[in-house]
């Protein structure tokens, strides 16, 4: 499957409201390998939490790994980051029914919030694999947030690693049928609520970077600024960089 290239209407929205739907991005065979793939590791992880949340999986799966590094959304990268882009982080997240407990809503954040990414210019693309919407827990973003910068992100609980910022308004809800995909910055402020549904809700997601970018945890005041691509999860999806990049072809 070939995506077809950003239209200058989708980029400025995506530069005024910090999103942009990206429509149909997974093919039906591609979507039956992710999907199969969540299946195999939900299985091997056996958790009894309402929200699973299962990352780095390209490391461990060649599926995973060829839909991350050579996926139809590939080459919208270059206009929405530019011409070298690291790819650094993937995660499933399966939402389990819930429509009482609250366990499984995820406050508002930046993704920034937790590893900062200098300059902000990196993205996180979220894939449904099963259809969504605000009945079993979307994701929501809230628009132009993006232009407020980092903002200072607190623990949920004190026995939570959740971190929330708080945010007037609900969002916008990011209505997406399986294979469909939504782009937001790192700095764009999203959340997910409950899944009241009888039926798990399965997505995934992967960030994207400026190869040439630095990243650092800001919950650490005296944090070092690192190079994305020194991280040992990082891989050159786009562009070259002025040292030898990582094996493309090679699971670590």
């Amino acid at each position: 499957m070939t995506a077809n290239p950003l239209t200058e209407a989708q980029l400025e929205h995506y530069c005024e409201e910090g999103y942009v739907l990206l429509g149909r991005v997974i093919d039906d065979a591609t979507l039956a390998e992710i999907r199969a793939e969540e299946a195999r590791f939900r299985g091997e992880f056996n958790s009894k939490e309402l929200t699973v949340f299962r990352s780095q999986l390209c490391n461990f799966s060649e599926p995973i790994r060829r839909f991350c590094m050579q996926g139809a959304h590939v080459p919208l990268l270059r206009q929405l980051i530019g011409p070298n882009v690291a790819f650094w982080f993937n995660q499933y997240v399966t939402k389990w029914p819930d429509a009482n407990s609250g366990k499984s809503e995820f406050p508002w954040h930046q993704d920034n919030g937790y590893v900062m990414i200098e300059p902000a210019t990196n993205i996180t693309i979220w894939f449904a694999l099963d259809d969504v919407d605000e009945r079993n827990g979307c994701v929501w973003v809230s628009p132009r947030s993006h232009k407020r910068g980092l903002l200072d992100h607190k623990p949920k609980s004190a026995d939570n690693w959740h971190l929330t910022v708080p945010v007037e308004g609900d969002g916008v809800p990011a209505r997406l049928k399986a294979g469909e995909g939504v782009a937001f910055s790192g700095l764009t402020l999203h959340r997910s609520k409950l899944n009241h549904t009888d039926r798990p809700r399965r997505a995934f997601f992967m960030e994207y970077a400026d190869a040439n970018s630095v990243y650092y945890r800001p919950a650490d005041a005296n944090a070092k600024r690192t190079p994305v691509m020194e991280s040992p999860q990082a891989w050159l999806v786009l562009g070259q960089l002025d040292w030898p990049p990582r094996d493309g072809n090679k699971l670590y």
